[in-house]
């Protein structure tokens, strides 16, 4: 008899909509392997439908604040329930995307220069580098907020809408190149993927709604570019201390042909248009091959 798994998805975040398509895509494909699965939403009391399923692993299929950030995965801890995926300060730390970037910086790995803003009254101050630049919120994911701008026309909306998703905006500067992503399975690198949006850059509805983005996987590199993107993204997953799994974003720059990291994504989308599942493809992975690695990459872990 195969062990009981309660896929999570869903949950309060603004990417609740996503989150429940990773989490059906999760439940069909261990559903269709002959795992006693159930999927549960994470609002109100789900702490005690979980201990009532009794369920053997938790699979987090969440996104965004609550389910990435750290928080879900304490109160599983707490309640000494398994789950899948990197630890809670692994997740804390890559959420918040100017703790991360100044993690990176430490360890001599590429970022974007950067530039914070922790409240709105700071909108008025401007960032030390010239446009093009790019304001994000710190804490948010699947591009929502993000803005790219040529000029200073625009530049404070850009930055009040990147305040409605997050406490702390980020404006960093453009760096202009190739859009490529790698996922990392327990200490492996999987193929790298190159996104290829037509729109100007990879925001939520090229991820999601676009059906114009097109992708390489595997990314057509030169071997030593290959090299030097796989070995940044296994050093920024390294210095998160991560596990299991992450996606580690990069631009590959056109001016000095080095690879910055964007941001570590801990809970990487698992719908049929992820990429995740993509580099997984060119590795001769399947989607259900896929979340059996992960669940059993997940068990091995230690808990402090």
């Amino acid at each position: 008899m195969k062990e009981k798994i309660a896929v999570l998805a869903g949950g309060p975040s603004c990417e609740r909509e996503i989150s429940l398509i990773s989490g059906q895509a999760v439940y069909d494909a261990l559903s269709a392997l002959g795992y006693p699965v159930v999927m549960i939403d994470p609002m109100g009391d789900f702490m005690d439908t979980l201990k009532k399923e009794n369920v053997s692993l938790v699979f987090i299929a969440l996104h965004g604040t609550f389910g990435e950030d750290g928080t879900i995965q304490r109160l599983l801890e707490k309640e000494g329930i398994s789950y899948t995926g990197p630890g809670p300060q692994a997740s804390e730390i890559a959420f918040n995307k100017e703790a991360a970037q100044r993690l990176f910086h430490r360890h001599g790995i590429l970022v974007p220069p950067l530039f914070v803003l922790t409240s709105k009254e700071d909108i008025s101050k401007q960032p030390p580098f010239g446009f093009p630049l790019v304001v994000k919120p710190a804490k948010a994911g699947s591009s929502v907020g993000v803005s790219i701008l040529r000029n200073p026309e625009g530049y404070a909306q850009a930055c009040e809408n990147a305040f409605q998703y997050s406490d702390v905006v980020l404006v960093e500067k453009y760096i202009r190149g190739r859009e490529l992503t790698v996922g990392i399975l327990g200490q492996e690198a999987l193929p790298v993927v190159e996104v290829i949006a037509d729109r100007e850059f990879y925001d939520f509805q090229a991820k999601y709604k676009d059906s114009g983005t097109r992708y390489e996987f595997p990314a057509r590199l030169t071997e030593a570019e290959r090299h030097s993107v796989v070995e940044t993204a296994l050093s920024a997953y390294h210095a998160l201390e991560s596990e299991v799994m992450s996606r580690v974003d990069i631009i590959l720059s056109e001016e000095d042909g080095q690879p910055y990291v964007l941001e570590v994504n801990t809970i990487p989308g698992l719908t049929p248009k992820s990429l995740l599942p993509k580099a997984a493809s060119a590795a001769g992975v399947s989607f259900s091959e896929l979340c059996v690695k992960i669940m059993g990459l997940s068990k091995t872990r230690v808990y402090t």
